[in-house]
């Protein structure tokens, strides 16, 4: 199904105006999504226009090319953003992410867009130093792009089906890519299974991001600190014991456990056996886990699997990046289709 075409206002304040009045924004600036705009932002993609991609939940709506370009030439998006877009869109959609669930939730749950392999580099995701911050359009744009399609396309509209309590800033975007060419590990989309040279996408639903002080030198008191805040303010992925939580720590930091005996699955397993909830800590909670052992820590999570571990940031060994989920939400992977170009 094709988009309609709509007459709307010239100037780019009105056309603001215009565009916030529909619900169609998430509060900033937007790029009218004029019918050249979009055709350009569909070509790059290589795919037909009304090729669907998924259905969105809650609403079910069908996100095809163009749909989802729309939205890309209001977040800011250059063309050749696009088919990580897709693949992102695509990764949301899969069942184990639970996008329902995520988009309509009271918990400030949303989707941290990890880009891995060589498409990072072709358009300028930023893998590095402030990976999270600003400055970078593609992580920003992307990340926004994806936003405004679970508004615009999958139908959830903030305050009254998107009903995250207080919400978080990584709600308006969060996109990154993996350092993947300094980490001394496997990079994630290796991890999940993908040939290395294959450019993925991978969503994962997190509360928010707090950066953890592990200033060690140390494999074990790096750990333990990431154990420790793991472990803190999780309750509601430990009353579940499921969903993926996410764990970007910087070259410096990786070199250093690597260099004491640490690949990655010692790591992750060496996360899920200490990141443990007291039990007493559910003491008087009104939705508790009706399996939950009477006594006994309760884990974080499922299984060191349900531990994204990922390299990324600038070089010094200070802080590293802990991201909570809100439980039933696990990651998800899909890969960016070649459009063709060598570029």
């Amino acid at each position: 199904m094709m988009s309609t075409v709509r007459e709307a206002p010239d100037s780019l304040e009105e056309w603001y105006e215009y565009a916030l009045a529909r619900g169609w924004g998430d509060g900033l600036p937007l790029i009218p999504p004029t019918e050249d705009r979009v055709a350009a932002m569909v070509a790059a993609s290589g795919r037909p226009a009304g090729e669907l991609i998924a259905h969105l939940d809650p609403v079910g709506g069908a996100a095809t090319v163009e749909k989802v370009a729309i939205n890309a030439v209001m977040a800011g998006c250059l063309p050749s953003y696009l088919p990580v877009l897709l693949a992102a869109i695509e990764a949301l959609a899969m069942p184990p992410f639970n996008l329902h669930g995520v988009q309509t939730t009271t918990n400030p749950v949303g989707p941290a867009v990890i880009v891995n392999g060589p498409v990072r580099h072709q358009i300028g995701i930023n893998c590095g130093r402030g990976l999270l911050g600003p400055g970078w359009r593609a992580n920003a744009t992307i990340g926004r792009a994806v936003r405004l399609c679970m508004i615009n396309i999958g139908g959830a509209a903030p305050g009254t089906v998107d009903m995250a309590l207080q919400g978080m800033p990584g709600k308006y975007t969060f996109c990154f890519g993996e350092d993947e060419e300094r980490s001394p590990w496997s990079p994630l989309h290796v991890e999940l299974g993908f040939p290395a040279n294959t450019s993925v996408v991978t969503c994962v639903g997190v509360n928010a991001n707090a950066g953890v002080i592990a200033d060690y030198k140390k494999a074990e008191r790096v750990l333990r600190t990431v154990a420790d805040a793991l472990a803190q303010g999780i309750a509601n992925a430990a009353l579940f014991e499921s969903g993926t939580l996410l764990v970007i720590m910087s070259y410096g930091h990786a070199r250093l456990l690597h260099n004491q005996g640490f690949d990655k699955r010692r790591v992750k397993e060496w996360l899920y056996e200490h990141a443990k909830v007291p039990q007493e800590r559910f003491a008087g909670m009104t939705r508790v886990h009706s399996e939950l052992r009477e006594g006994s820590p309760v884990s974080v999570t499922a299984g060191p699997d349900d531990i994204a571990l990922v390299v990324g940031g600038g070089d010094e060994p200070y802080q590293i990046t802990v991201c909570s989920t809100f439980g039933p939400t696990n990651m998800t992977s899909a890969a960016v289709r070649d459009t063709g170009s060598s570029s």
